[in-house]
């Protein structure tokens, strides 16, 4: 019955997770925390009888309708409709947090996390979709529990203002999936919302789970009320969906995946590896995140590594290596050699990966960071012309042009050692451009670097968000990296930007890729350094996003 089935979608309240209420005390305490931040003068009792009246009145209206509002369209228009909607607006999501919390705590099903984790890992593409008035509860609660990487789409009423019965939140899911209806299941806990909207859908199956204290809300009177499936336990679930073979994705890109993405997302590189593979990635780069810790037990023969982003494994964090000036440009030779050994250990793993490139940091300069901190505020509020902006401007330049020089040399001599270790296992060594002014290289000082070494030995990395933010700060313009070393480059880092904030998925930012993409090498590693902060959905969004400014190709 299940082996046509590719997806799975869940439901939240009730089916993953459970509600225990809070006594009267603590409602009030909650209650009296509004009224605080409100700045109102109201006794604890009038207040909760009014926001219960209006919250009361919403809900009859939202089930009539089938439509949600988000926070500030509940709070502004039914819940304190009487409060000027200017101070309401900016605390909206606060305000309703703890309104939600005034009531109940939440707790995850004891078994709701090995289920999930284990039907992912049998190979079924996963979503949730649930009736919420709250935007953030849901990615909050899947983060915690390290899972957002595995739920393909997250949809919430209250972000795409419709509501279950409304079978459109459903096919909405499936849409940007990119999956068909008939290949879904969808397990919730009320017949009523979750079943009619699945059958309304075209969903090939559904299946409820019966809270044992209550009694079974099933309509056999109804068959679009009727599901598949009744359970007692989320764990049933594993009786019902056996293991399947994962479904290959649309098309396989000639680009790599960034673990930056991963930290947080999944319980185990394994999986993030997986999501890699199902999403069209080819490989993986192992970011300056990883240790030795988070490899052990994974066949690592089974995946392709394209690059190592030193120091990488990270038994010695990077930041510690800053802290002790354990690094190529550092002035004290036992420092300089630290930094040394700590990339040639990432040598050492893409040997044993059979990736071909290293990702080098080549140092900083000692400048006072709060200088350009101030940059940052300037540009940010329009003043990047002014002469404050000017004039801190000119004191960072003026204090790099003092000091450049000698970390300069500490690092040609660690490059010529590199280079010579790196040469016996045929691994290139690529030098990055970085986000920050005090932060080698240069252009100039990037080509001067780039002639230690031959083309097949030594390369740039070119950071597509770095040289953005670098050009907005008023410093190297963006195309000048592009100009002059394109043909050098064996690497690129992906990513968008939106105003100075970078590591965006590709899309989300204002970065022109279809112009970048015509000073790419064919041969150059691609690689999408997506931070944490982006969904499944908008990672996979990127991907095609890249493709289709012509950045990456299909393989």
């Amino acid at each position: 019955m299940t082996k046509h089935i590719e997806a799975i979608l869940f439901d939240m309240g009730g089916t993953l997770r459970f509600t225990v209420k809070k006594d009267t005390a603590e409602k009030e305490v909650a209650i009296r925390q509004i009224i605080e931040l409100l700045g109102a003068d109201a006794p604890v009792d009038e207040f909760a009888k009014l926001l219960k009246a209006h919250s009361k009145a919403y809900k009859s209206w939202a089930e009539q309708t089938l439509i949600e509002l988000n926070e500030e369209e509940l709070w502004t228009q039914w819940m304190l409709p009487e409060w000027p909607a200017e101070k309401i607006r900016p605390i909206a999501i606060q305000l309703n947090e703890m309104y939600r919390n005034a009531f109940g705590k939440y707790f995850i099903f004891p078994d709701t996390y090995e289920v999930v984790l284990e039907l992912y890992r049998r190979g079924y593409r996963l979503g949730l979709v649930s009736n919420t008035t709250s935007s953030v509860e849901v990615p909050n609660v899947l983060n915690d529990l390290r899972l957002t990487g595995c739920f393909e789409v997250v949809i919430l009423s209250a972000v795409v203002g419709k509501r279950k019965p409304d079978p459109d939140i459903l096919l909405s899911a499936a849409e940007r999936m990119g999956i068909s209806p008939e290949k879904c299941a969808y397990i919730g806990n009320q017949p009523k919302k979750d079943v009619a909207a699945a059958r309304k859908a075209g969903f090939s199956m559904t299946a409820i789970i019966r809270d044992p204290g209550k009694q079974p809300d099933i309509h056999d009177d109804d068959p679009l009320l009727v599901p598949d499936q009744v359970i007692g336990n989320i764990k049933d679930l594993l009786n019902i969906f056996p293991v399947r073979k994962p479904a290959q994705p649309g098309h396989r890109y000639n680009a790599s995946l960034s673990t930056m993405w991963s930290i947080g997302k999944f319980p185990t590189l394994a999986d993030f590896f997986e999501f890699a593979r199902r999403t069209g990635f080819t490989r993986i780069e192992l970011n300056h995140k990883v240790n030795s810790a988070m490899l052990e037990g994974i066949n690592l023969g089974n995946y392709s590594f394209s690059s190592i982003h030193e120091p990488c494994p990270a038994d010695i964090p990077a930041e510690i290596l800053a802290k002790q000036d354990w690094l190529v440009s550092s002035l004290n030779e036992q420092g300089r050699q630290e930094g040394v050994k700590a990339i040639q250990r990432s040598i050492d793993l893409a040997h044993s990966l059979r990736a071909s490139t290293i990702i080098v940091h080549v140092g900083h300069l000692p400048l006072n960071i709060s200088l350009e901190k101030q940059l940052y505020k300037l540009v940010k509020s329009g003043e990047r012309n002014s002469d404050e902006y000017l004039d801190i401007q000119g004191q960072m330049i003026d204090a790099r042009v003092k000091l450049a020089d000698l970390g300069m040399e500490s690092i040609k001599k660690s490059l010529l050692e590199l280079l010579v270790y790196a040469s016996r296992f045929k691994i290139r060594l690529g030098v990055e451009n970085r986000s920050h002014f005090r932060e080698y290289p240069s252009p100039d000082e990037l080509e001067t670097l780039l002639g230690l070494g031959k083309p097949d030995q030594l390369g740039f990395i070119y950071d597509v968000g770095h040289a953005q933010q670098l050009s907005r700060l008023g410093f190297y313009p963006h195309d000048e990296w592009l100009k002059r070393f394109s043909t050098r480059i064996i690497g690129i880092h992906l990513h968008d930007v939106c105003g100075l904030n970078d590591h965006f998925a590709a899309g989300l930012g204002d970065v022109d890729f279809k112009k970048i993409s015509t000073y790419l090498p064919e041969n150059a590693v691609r690689t999408c350094e997506f931070d944490v902060m982006n969904t499944p959905e908008q990672v996979k969004s990127g991907l095609k996003f890249l493709f289709e400014h012509g950045c990456i190709n299909v393989i």
